[in-house]
């Protein structure tokens, strides 16, 4: 929950901060998030075969906690610095920092929660739902701050940093079904294993589907932030109007998360990914078309019956597919990884259409470029269906 507190202060008013107090145009915003991506996209494999290996143990995330507790005097003091400076540096230094705590870390912290839910008996969603509730508070609270005090927003961050560090230092893994655990001990990862992923269709078929799909999407909603204040008066009243909608939207998320796995159950978890590639769609064209404070708010809220799906349907749709031994690698390459290195090319891209075409034609563009590749993937995506979680080893997979 601490750590989503953070990651939501720090990354919601990201691109608004950059514009606002950067002083950065679109372009620019676009190279500081292909950085960040850049250094995402290195960190990711590293954190999921170091968090495979590791299991449950704490090493990595004290890494991240040790990290998050500079948040404060990076964002105040030194990045500012250096965005006046030294765009080429700011996005350097920057990407690495933000993409080690967030982009990079949050598949790996996410796995982690996935892993002590399975062993433990409890579904990812209604654990994950903890972090809704974290972000919700988050919003709340730095949406009204942002426009006073935006300095302010990252020292809080800082604070939590160190609560994070109090509370995860007293923290149980709690005790896991005996025949979990022996099934973790057993069954050691035989070797080659990771490489021979890369010999799996059905790992390069999800690929191509959070590829074409989800980094388009997070390209997307990068800067849709500044997009949404453009609707307002002013670029103040935006953001706040903003960070309350941002909060309604996460309390909603928190609901549809804590109904997902059962939907997912339900459905399938291919159909599950196709659900929330036909919404993320739909919200990338209704952004193009909106014409009004109330219509963009609205497809702003779309993400909400969107995100929760997403995530669940992606951890089932590897339980179903791959080894769960390598879920970690699987979900921090095949989901994480490849969407950072889509947005290395497309964030910069992005960026430069909103200074050129506008947000309105590039909107449109994502949006039907996302809308293809979700109905390819209605044919490349397995569609097999398993209620409960089952070890497949990746050769059989293959």
């Amino acid at each position: 929950m601490l750590y989503f507190f953070i990651w939501a202060a720090c990354t919601m008013f990201l691109s608004l901060w950059l514009t606002q107090e950067g002083g950065l145009n679109s372009t620019k915003t676009g190279i500081i998030f292909s950085a960040i991506s850049i250094a995402a996209m290195c960190f990711q494999p590293f954190f999921g075969v170091i968090s495979d290996k590791l299991g449950l143990k704490k090493n990595l995330l004290w890494l991240f906690i040790g990290l998050l507790v500079f948040i404060g005097p990076f964002f105040v003091y030194l990045f500012p610095a250096l965005l006046k400076t030294n765009i080429i540096l700011a996005a350097v230094i920057g990407g690495a920092y933000l993409g080690a705590i967030f982009n990079g870390g949050v598949g790996a912290i996410e796995a982690y929660i996935e892993r002590i839910s399975h062993l433990n008996g409890f579904e990812y969603g209604r654990v994950r739902v903890f972090g809704n509730i974290g972000a919700a508070a988050s919003t709340f609270v730095t949406g009204h701050l942002f426009n006073t005090n935006p300095d302010l927003v990252f020292w809080i961050g800082t604070g939590m940093a160190l609560l994070l560090a109090v509370v995860f230092s007293f923290a149980k893994t709690g005790k896991a079904e005996p025949q979990a655990v022996h099934t973790e001990k057993a069954e050691a990862l035989p070797k080659g294993s990771t490489i021979a992923l890369f010999k799996n269709r059905k790992f390069w078929m999800l690929m191509l589907y959070v590829l074409g799909v989800g980094c388009i999407y997070d390209v997307y909603d990068q800067q849709f932030a500044v997009y949404f204040t453009h609707f307002f008066s002013t670029p103040e009243k935006g953001t706040q109007v903003f960070g309350n909608l941002v909060t309604f939207q996460i309390f909603l998320e928190a609901i549809v998360m804590i109904l997902a796995p059962f939907i997912i159950n339900k459905i399938g978890a291919k159909n599950a990914l196709l659900y929330a590639g036909f919404i993320m769609s739909l919200r990338m064209v209704g952004s193009s078309l909106a014409d009004g404070a109330v219509a963009i708010s609205l497809v702003k809220l779309m993400h909400a019956i969107e995100v929760p799906i997403l995530l669940v349907a992606i951890f089932k749709y590897i339980s179903a597919n791959f080894d769960m031994r390598l879920s970690a690698t699987i979900y921090l390459i095949g989901f994480q990884f490849s969407k950072q290195v889509g947005a290395i090319f497309l964030s910069t891209i992005a960026g430069n259409m909103y200074d050129t075409v506008g947000f309105k034609s590039a909107y449109l563009l994502l949006g039907s470029i996302a809308l293809i590749f979700t109905l390819i993937s209605i044919f490349t995506l397995s569609g097999s269906k398993l209620l409960l979680v089952k070890n497949v080893s990746a050769q059989k997979a293959s």
